[in-house]
């Protein structure tokens, strides 16, 4: 399961930052949510990894 996380986490990176490099500033705006939230989807998963 933790893998799993990992690799959507990855993906949805790669996708924000393939927007972040359009030069739409809507697709960088969602670029940056993006690489915002699985970060933090990723710390949160840690954290909760480590309270274990």
């Amino acid at each position: 399961m933790h893998r799993k996380g990992a690799l959507v986490a990855g993906y949805t990176i790669c996708v924000g930052g393939l927007l972040l490099t359009a030069q739409s500033e809507v697709a960088v705006a969602l670029g940056l949510a993006l690489v915002s939230l699985a970060v933090g989807a990723t710390a949160l998963a840690e954290g909760t990894q480590n309270n274990r």
